[in-house]
């Protein structure tokens, strides 16, 4: 198992309180509250149609909340008016299908986002010095505002995110495929270059929606070492999976989730070796 450094005397990463949603009549989640502390490894498990892939679309805010909060950096997700591509860079998403760009090399997959994000930072700081320059002008020495430190160009922002998706790429044996199309890949290579591609951009956390779940069985190990290397790096991580021995051995926690609640979580040990909900016992019966 993954060794578990998180004490409880730490601050949530994420806060959710109370979340619901529902589509049209259906209800799809039915009041889920919990903390994800920083460094843990919350595996989410239920049956199909219990809320768990709608729970980790609020998380990054590919759903919007019916009801409730989600409290991340400071500030609630589920309000609208946050801005959520801000707090998008910070959250890592790996989807069942992979979601890769298909018109687009597996390099450009990787720097896409990285290098969108690093020049809207460049052009914003840009921008701002030229309005700081232009007030500084009418006013007193005393009164000039600094300019933003700007250390890099447009050249360098690339080069460097393309420094670092060579990196990523080489982690996974698979530097000699940065040219090559998604068509051209396998399954489990597309979905190892799909995490690494949200490794790029340095998340604080990563959410996975039963990773493994569109993969051949023969390629269903290399993408779950993959995620257990990432997580014996200290990374925080909510993973829905069908997995149950990789639940077990990689998560710090383990909730089961049944008709949009969580209805029981605990250490893998407690929940997999001793449930004490019915339907847990009866879920765990059937897939074990």
């Amino acid at each position: 198992m993954v060794e578990n450094n998180v004490t409880e005397m730490q601050e949530p990463l994420i806060t959710v309180r109370d979340l619901k949603k529902s589509f049209g009549s259906l209800n799809v989640l039915n009041g889920i509250t919990t903390d994800i502390i920083p460094g843990e490894k919350v595996v989410v498990i239920g049956p199909s149609g219990s809320g768990k892939s709608t729970f980790l679309r609020c998380l990054n805010c590919m759903e919007d909340p019916t009801g409730g909060s989600i409290i991340f950096d400071g500030e609630n997700l589920a309000d609208m008016k946050v801005n959520i591509n801000k707090h998008r860079e910070k959250i890592g998403m790996v989807f069942q299908q992979f979601n890769l760009f298909n018109n687009k090399n597996v390099l450009k997959n990787i720097t896409i986002a990285p290098i969108h994000h690093a020049l809207r930072r460049y052009r914003a700081s840009k921008i701002k010095n030229f309005f700081t320059l232009v007030r500084n002008v009418f006013v007193s020495k005393e009164k000039e505002k600094p300019l933003i430190p700007i250390n890099t160009s447009r050249k360098q922002i690339i080069e460097e995110c393309n420094k670092n998706a060579y990196s990523l790429l080489r982690r996974i044996g698979l530097e000699d495929k940065a040219k090559a199309y998604p068509s051209t890949l396998s399954g489990g290579q597309k979905q190892r270059i799909a995490i690494v591609r949200a490794l790029a951009m340095n998340p604080k956390v990563m959410l996975f929606d039963e990773p493994t779940s569109a993969l051949d069985p023969e390629m269903v190990g290399e993408v779950l070492n993959l995620i257990k290397e990432v997580a014996n790096e200290g990374m925080t991580m909510v993973i829905v999976t069908h997995e149950m021995g990789f639940a077990r051995e990689v998560g710090t926690r383990i909730i089961f989730m049944d008709e949009g609640v969580i209805a029981e979580q605990g250490t893998p040990s407690e929940l997999f070796d001793n449930p004490q909900n019915p339907r847990t016992q009866q879920f765990l019966k059937a897939v074990l």
